[in-house]
Parts: C-alpha cells; structure tokens; sequence
C-alpha cells in the first residue's frame, strides 16, 4: 500500500520512505543527511530526544522543497 508524498506532489511513497523519489532528490544533501543521521540515532536509543531531533530533520526536509 503506498501513502501519498508528505510535499503535496500527489505521488506514491512506499513504506519505510519519508517521501518520493523525485522529491527527495530535490532536498538538499545537508538536510538528507540531517534525515538519515537523526533517525539512525532515534533507531538506536528510541528516546523521545532522538525522536523530537528526527521531526526537526523531516520537517526541515519536507519544508524545503514546498
């Protein structure tokens, strides 16, 4: 089952994925790494600091290409 993309493109993301592909290589490459480094700790410590830090990255990501 895909849900759709979180920037309003109207296409598909499959699960495990913040967004579509189209979209996440418009984010700029410090806040994909901002995105994969935060959620790598949340994965590892599951504390609700690691998870407030992997919101802030998501939300920076998916903002920057609105």
């Amino acid at each position: 089952m895909l849900l759709l993309c979180p920037t309003g493109c109207g296409r598909g993301v499959r699960p495990g994925h913040l967004m579509c592909a189209p979209c996440w290589r418009e984010v700029p490459s410090h806040l994909q790494r901002d995105v994969y480094r935060t959620w790598r700790a949340y994965n590892r410590g599951y504390t609700s600091d690691q998870w407030d830090a992997y919101v802030v990255a998501r939300d920076a990501a998916i903002g920057s290409i609105r």
